[in-house]
């Protein structure tokens, strides 16, 4: 597989924002909040900042990033039962 520069830049975009991710992730679990320096690094990893500029709509986008983190935590910690069968079952023919 060749790299050319497009996909470079994607693969490198995707690591920073895996890195920012997980940074907010930390930052929720010590604090339970998530700094403005980490909710800007978000939001410059997927473009303008646009109505974020404002403090009061940070502030919520702050509180919408630290209720995903909750939200994903406890989907990971869902207990699933080794035995269940799969829901769905895809056969070919």
């Amino acid at each position: 597989m060749t790299m050319d520069r497009r996909k470079f830049t994607a693969v490198a975009g995707a690591s920073a924002m895996a890195l920012a991710w997980a940074q907010a992730c930390a930052e929720v679990a010590e604090t339970g909040e998530v700094t403005t320096a980490t909710a800007n690094t978000l939001l410059d990893h997927q473009g303008s900042r646009g109505i974020y500029d404002d403090a009061a709509e940070l502030e919520r986008l702050k509180a919408a990033i630290a209720n995903m983190v909750n939200v994903q935590r406890t989907l990971r910690d869902f207990p699933l039962d080794p035995d269940e069968p799969p829901l769905l079952v895809f056969r070919r023919g």
